[in-house]
């Protein structure tokens, strides 16, 4: 497994930038947009069937879940959920190299709901409704709500065909309303990589012990 690497101040930021850029909507509130969470027979372990959008390459593309997400111990973690971000985790869902699923975070500000994946704090379809910040904003941050976000992947990392597997969570926090907007329209990794080059209002990677279970189609 990696260990996480990313300037302390940056990380810094974000937990904090994630913990006041939340909305004021309670954590179980149901998603008004980007998630449809009907119960299926075809769900597993209980979860729900459903999708959000996501960014691909430049393209929007639907996410379909159907099973719970992953977080396992080690590295400890204080959320209900046992999902921890600043550390990477030790446990994976299964053997060999799985994708990296990157969640874009706005950090001190509240885009725009058009442009998140996941508008509502602290719930979204089969994704943890909590994580533990506390190694990087201190044990009062051990158990806080899922922040809203949106997701980036890249199709040169995966070759799935289109069928459903483990995407490991990767956190990338943006704390410049501009940079945000730039992410918006590029859609893509290559984008998110040349803003984090310029070393100005987005961090750098942050690792955490989660994972989410989706396919990626194209969107109808």
């Amino acid at each position: 497994m990696r260990r996480a690497t990313f300037v302390v101040p940056a990380v810094l930021a974000l937990a904090a930038g994630v913990l006041a850029c939340n909305d004021q909507r309670a954590p179980t509130e149901a998603s008004s947009r980007g998630v449809m969470a009907a119960m299926s027979t075809n769900a597993r372990d209980g979860a729900p069937m459903g999708t959000t959008d996501g960014w691909d390459d430049g393209q929007t593309v639907t996410f379909f879940y159907h099973k719970p997400f992953f977080c396992e111990e080690p590295p400890s973690s204080g959320a209900t959920t046992h999902c921890e971000v600043g550390e990477d985790g030790t446990v994976d869902p299964r053997p060999g190299p799985i994708p990296i699923l990157f969640v874009m975070t706005p950090m001190g500000f509240r885009p725009p709901d058009n442009t998140l994946q996941c508008p509502t704090v602290g719930n979204c379809i089969n994704h943890p409704s909590t994580i533990d910040l506390s190694r990087l904003a201190g044990p009062g941050a051990a158990n806080a709500p899922l922040p809203a976000h949106s997701h980036i992947i890249s199709s040169s990392a995966h070759a799935d065909g289109g069928n459903a597997g483990w995407w490991e969570i990767v956190v990338i926090g943006v704390t410049d309303p501009a940079v945000w907007d730039k992410i918006v329209a590029g859609k893509s990794l290559a984008t998110v990589r040349a803003l984090q080059a310029t070393g100005a209002g987005i961090t750098g990677d942050i690792r955490s012990n989660a994972y989410l279970f989706f396919a990626v189609k194209p969107k109808l």
